[in-house]
């Protein structure tokens, strides 16, 4: 292949993505899910009858499923598999067996994360009755909500594309690969198209949500230097924590999210940066960067809850204590 309009060589391109998928992304990855794996057990042990547990619990589900296929994901990315004259493609069965569910779970995380910031921002802006809006039942719709719209844009796909066995005159083999049904050109546009809306809206969203907290966190925080009355102290507190909590979480989503709705963007604007365009180097290249930041972001929030959250954290210690250093 003429590599001579390329800006990234193939080599280049061969170690960046295997440093980058093999050796960054797993090690996360491994943590990722083990942290996922407590946070759901903290979740589930301290009860899921609250709007916020039921939430967290839901985006460590998701962050959880995610991070298990970007662990295939990340393996089939190996640059080296495609000079094992194995026969199957990787590169191309990843699309539909880590590459795609992986961004499914990754976009609900982000959605997740948009119903919380706005859960809190009602609970900041309308105290008195945010408990007759936000109720059990109705985050309960609205998880599933966000787990069920995500999920079905990824239907088309899965009804135009399939793995097939498929001839590789290069090797003289035949190859696991995808196959693909009609309306191909028709399907990818309306992936990229949903893909885009989804995660631009969620990604925006969750913007002007937390700097609405923000906001809102300075301006309380000045008018409770005035405030006397100890019982609306504590209540101003718990509440204050729960809406650093969820800032936190916000933050680093819109913090490791940028690069993969940049390039989102991208593919949009530049024909050439495609999976398989001029510019497939840099396209997989910066990819393994954005994965990259996804894992993190997946991986992060068992920190973040329990730094930022007392009742977490004593949970966590009790399920862990030798992790602690809290022993009976």
């Amino acid at each position: 292949m003429d590599t001579g309009g390329e800006i990234i060589s193939n080599f280049a391109r061969t170690v960046i993505v295997f440093v980058n998928h093999m050796i960054f992304d797993m090690c996360i990855c491994v943590c990722g899910i083990a942290g996922n794996c407590l946070s759901i057990t903290v979740f589930l042990k301290q009860g899921l009858r609250t709007s916020v547990n039921l939430s967290l619990f839901a985006m460590s589900v998701s962050d959880l499923i995610g991070l298990t296929f970007q662990v295939w994901h990340n393996f089939c990315l190996n640059p080296y598999l495609e000079q094992s004259g194995l026969p199957v493609d990787f590169l191309d069965v990843q699309v539909l067996t880590a590459g795609c569910p992986n961004v499914a779970m990754t976009r609900i995380t982000s959605w997740i994360t948009m119903y919380i910031t706005a859960e809190r921002c009602l609970s900041v802006l309308t105290p008195f009755k945010v408990g007759r809006i936000i109720t059990y039942e109705r985050s309960a719709v609205i998880l599933l909500f966000c787990y069920g719209i995500n999920l079905t844009f990824f239907l088309p796909r899965y009804a135009s594309e399939y793995l097939s066995l498929n001839f590789d005159p290069e090797l003289n083999i035949s190859r696991l690969g995808r196959a693909v049904r009609e309306n191909e050109t028709v399907i990818v546009f309306l992936i990229n198209i949903s893909h885009v809306h989804l995660s631009i809206l969620a990604f925006v969203v969750v913007i002007v949500n937390t700097a609405i907290l923000v906001v809102s966190l300075k301006r309380k925080s000045e008018w409770r230097k005035n405030a006397t009355r100890s019982q609306n102290e504590t209540l101003s507190n718990r509440e204050k924590k729960t809406v650093m909590l969820v800032i936190s979480v916000a933050t680093v989503l819109i913090v490791c999210y940028a690069p993969g709705v940049t390039c989102a963007f991208l593919e949009i604007l530049v024909p050439d940066f495609t999976f398989y365009g001029k510019q497939e180097n840099v396209y997989h290249v910066i990819w393994s960067f954005c994965f990259l930041f996804n894992s993190i972001n997946a991986s992060i929030n068992v920190f973040v809850y329990y730094k930022m959250s007392s009742k977490y954290r004593n949970t966590f210690q009790e399920i862990c204590p030798r992790l602690t250093g809290k022993t009976k």
